[in-house]
């Protein structure tokens, strides 16, 4: 059984592989970051300053999230394709392997060799955010508004059941929607249920 994430993307089991239109990313977060995700981000080193007193106090540090493109739930697609084309092309251009059977932008998810790692590091400030909306941490609604979108798709036609944990759904038997169908369902129900105008 096909596994897919909150925007109704296929997972695959020891990687999460993102689609968005003709573009597939794997090895990179759905709804949120990979676990792999901490090994794309640069250490950054606390700042230290010395205070009146003489005492050490610390500066703030920044985010590694800071300067990455930020993606909203009624972000288009064409948005996110271009966002996402941007960091593919980024990986590729720092020697990560591609799939190029698969497209242009289709990144190879079982290159983990020091250049394919070195890649990612340096590309880690152009992977796109998932909203915060569907961000488990950053969303205290998060298993509610999952639940209502499930609920939500099921009630347009496409049948799912969700798994345990929220983090996906599958199938629930063989769906008759076309894949333009599908995508304008969970884009509707996605907006539905995580807008926080509906709480």
């Amino acid at each position: 059984m096909d596994h897919f994430d909150i925007a109704g993307r296929r997972r695959v089991p020891g990687a999460v592989a993102l689609v968005a239109g003709a573009l597939l990313l794997t090895g990179c977060a759905g709804s949120g970051d990979s676990d792999d995700d901490s090994a794309t981000r640069q250490d950054v080193a606390s700042l230290h300053s010395d205070a009146p007193d003489g005492s050490t106090t610390a500066e703030a540090t920044p985010s590694p999230d800071d300067g990455r493109p930020q993606l909203r739930l009624d972000s288009s697609e064409e948005e996110k394709n271009r966002y996402w084309h941007i960091y593919a092309m980024c990986l590729k251009d720092h020697g990560h392997k591609m799939l190029t059977a698969r497209g242009p932008d289709s990144v190879d998810d079982s290159d983990h060799s020091a250049t394919a790692k070195a890649a990612t590091k340096a590309c880690a400030n152009r992977l796109p955010l998932q909203p915060p909306e569907l961000d488990e941490a950053k969303n205290p609604h998060y298993d509610d508004d999952y639940r209502a979108y499930v609920k939500c798709l099921n009630r347009e036609g496409l049948k799912v059941t969700a798994l345990p944990d929220n983090s996906g759904w599958t199938y629930d038997g063989n769906t008759t929607m076309s894949a333009a169908q599908q995508t304008k369902v969970d884009k509707s129900c996605t907006l539905e249920a995580f807008s926080a105008t509906t709480r």
